[in-house]
């Protein structure tokens, strides 16, 4: 019987380790972007988010502006996919589904 519970007690899960707290300083560079759409592309050595402000109808199409690019390491770029996947299921459930107009999400970009 006690080798039981010390099986039982091997596989228990153990305690997660406590979040490590962190500092964040901003430096002169420092800048905010704001997005109305954006393009993601991944190259072969990291993940590219190219942010986009403003878009115009012309004869030709569409035309986005670009503000910036965000070029993250695939690390990174997993690490963002996950903490905006737990921010956007917060703000869903405290607003409401978040509706994304098909112009936004069926974009064809002409360099693709």
């Amino acid at each position: 019987m006690a080798a039981e519970q010390d099986k039982e007690q091997d596989s228990k899960p153990e305690e997660a380790e406590e979040k490590k707290k962190v500092a964040v300083y901003r430096t002169p560079l420092f800048t905010k972007l704001y997005a109305t759409n954006l393009r993601v592309s991944p190259t072969d050595v990291d993940i590219r988010i190219e942010f986009f402000n403003e878009k115009v109808k012309t004869e030709e199409g569409i035309v986005f502006y670009s503000d910036g690019v965000a070029m993250l390491t695939p690390e990174a770029a997993k690490k963002l996919y996950l903490e905006l996947k737990n921010a956007i299921e917060k703000y869903e459930t405290e607003k409401g589904e978040i509706q994304i107009k098909g112009e936004r999400q069926d974009c064809e970009f002409n360099d693709e």
